[in-house]
C-alpha cells in the first residue's frame, strides 16, 4: 500500500524538476530561445501562471525583473507564478521531511523551506542585476563621451544615441541599439527611453533621459549636461579603480605574509639542516 509520504515525495519529486527548469530558463537572454526551451506545453502554463498572479506581482518585483535585463524574457507575472510553484514545492519537501523525521524542528522547516524557495528567483534576479550593474558603470564613460562628440559635431539627439550604440560593444550600447529600435518600430522617443531607463536604472542614465526629454520638449541646450555627465562618469570610473587597488593591497600582503615567507623560511631551514647535516 502506498503511503501518504511516498505520494507527498512524489509530488514534490515533480513540482520541484518543474521549478528547477523554470529557475534554469532565468538564465536565458532572449524570449525565443526560452519558448523553444519550455515548448508549447510551457508556454501555456506560462501564460495561466502569468493570469492567475496578475494580482499578487508586487511593482518592485517588475522593477527588478527590468534591472536584470528580463531573462529568458519573463514578465514579472510569470515569474511570480513561477515563484508560487517554487514555494509549494518547498512546502511539500517540507512535509515529507516532517513526516520522516520526528525531531522537535519540523515546525521550522515547514515555515522556512517555503519562504527560501519562494526568495530564490528574487536572489538570482538581484545578482544578475548587479553584473548588469556594473557593466554600464564600466562603459558609462566611453558611451557618454562618443554622445558627447556626436552633439558636438552636430549630429541631431537620435543620429548621436544610434552611433553610440551602432560603435559600442557593450551591455549600455546594446540597451542603446534596443531602444533605436523600439522607435524604428514605430514607438514613440518618451517610451523607448522610460525603457531604457528602467532596463538601466543609473542615476547617470536617469539623468541623462531626464535631460533629453527637457530637450524634446522645451529645447533645452543638451551639450552642457550631456559633457557633465560624461565628466562625472569618468571621475566615478577612476574613482573605482583606485578603490579596487586600495582594496587590492592588503589581499596582496596577506599572500606574501601566508605563502612567500614561510617558503623563504622553509628555503632557509633546509639549507641550515643540510649544513647541519654536512659538518
Amino acid at each position: 500500500m502506498i503511503s501518504f509520504s511516498a505520494i507527498n515525495a512524489a509530488l514534490a519529486t515533480g513540482c520541484g524538476v518543474f521549478a528547477f527548469g523554470e529557475l534554469l530558463l532565468l538564465g536565458a537572454d532572449r524570449r525565443a530561445a526560452a519558448d523553444r526551451a519550455v515548448g508549447s506545453r510551457g508556454q501555456w502554463l506560462r501564460a495561466r501562471f502569468g493570469r492567475l498572479t496578475a494580482l499578487a506581482a508586487p511593482g518592485d518585483l517588475a522593477a527588478l525583473v527590468d534591472a536584470a535585463g528580463a531573462p529568458g524574457g519573463y514578465s514579472a507575472k510569470e515569474l511570480m507564478g513561477a515563484k508560487l510553484v517554487a514555494a509549494t514545492c518547498g512546502l511539500l519537501l517540507a512535509l515529507v521531511a516532517a513526516a520522516i523525521s520526528a525531531g522537535g524542528q519540523t515546525a521550522l522547516l515547514v515555515v522556512a523551506m517555503p519562504v527560501a524557495f519562494f526568495l530564490f528567483p528574487d536572489l538570482l534576479l538581484r545578482r544578475r542585476a548587479a553584473q548588469r550593474r556594473r557593466l554600464l558603470e564600466a562603459e558609462l564613460p566611453i558611451v557618454s563621451d562618443r554622445i558627447l562628440l556626436a552633439i558636438r559635431a552636430g549630429l541631431p539627439l537620435g543620429r548621436a544615441l544610434a552611433g553610440a550604440a551602432e560603435h559600442g560593444r557593450g551591455l549600455l550600447a546594446l540597451e542603446l541599439g534596443r531602444a533605436d529600435a523600439v522607435i524604428g518600430l514605430g514607438a514613440s522617443r518618451a517610451d523607448a527611453l522610460a525603457q531604457l531607463q528602467r532596463r538601466c536604472p543609473l542615476p547617470e542614465v536617469v539623468a541623462l533621459v531626464a535631460a533629453i526629454r527637457r530637450a524634446d520638449r522645451y529645447g533645452a541646450a543638451l551639450e552642457p549636461l550631456v559633457a557633465a555627465l560624461a565628466a562625472g562618469a569618468r571621475a566615478d570610473h577612476q574613482r573605482r579603480i583606485t578603490e579596487r587597488a586600495q582594496s587590492a593591497a592588503p589581499k596582496i600582503q596577506l599572500i606574501v605574509a601566508l605563502l612567500l615567507v614561510p617558503a623563504a623560511i622553509c628555503c632557509v631551514a633546509a639549507a641550515m639542516i643540510a649544513g647541519l647535516g654536512g659538518s
